[in-house]
C-alpha cells in the first residue's frame, strides 16, 4: 500500500483571489480562424519621451501663455520659484558651513588629547 500523495497547497494569489480550481486550457484555434478573428492592425507609434530641453522649452511657452492671460499670477509663479531656490541654496550653504564648523571642532578636539610633543 503507497501512502497517498498530499495535494499541493494554491498558490498565494489562488488563496488571496479564491481561486477554486485550475482555469481550463484555452481551446486552439486554427491559424485561418485566428486570421479571420483578429485582423492586423499597426499600432501607432508611441511619440518619443521628452528631452529635458523640451520640457524646458514647454514650460517656457506656458509661462509666456499665463503671463499674456494674468501677469500678476505669473509674478506670483516666478516669485515663489525663485524663493524656492533661494530656500534650496541657503540650506545648501548651511549644510556647507556645518561640514566645515564639525570638522574644525573634531580637529580642536583631537589637539587637546593629543598635544604635540615640545623639543
Amino acid at each position: 500500500m503507497s501512502p497517498k500523495k498530499k495535494k499541493a497547497k494554491p498558490s498565494l494569489l489562488a488563496r488571496l483571489f479564491g481561486a477554486k480550481g485550475k482555469a481550463k486550457p484555452a481551446a486552439k484555434k486554427s491559424a485561418e480562424t485566428r486570421e479571420k478573428a483578429a485582423p492586423e492592425k499597426a499600432a501607432p507609434p508611441k511619440p518619443p519621451r521628452p528631452t529635458p530641453l523640451d520640457r524646458s522649452i514647454s514650460e517656457i511657452k506656458t509661462m509666456v501663455r499665463i503671463g499674456q492671460n494674468n501677469p500678476a499670477r505669473l509674478a506670483t509663479i516666478l516669485g515663489n520659484m525663485l524663493n524656492t531656490e533661494k530656500a534650496k541654496k541657503d540650506q545648501a550653504d548651511e549644510n556647507f558651513q556645518k561640514l566645515i564648523r564639525d570638522i574644525l571642532a573634531r580637529q580642536q578636539q583631537q589637539e587637546e588629547q593629543d598635544p604635540p610633543p615640545s623639543a
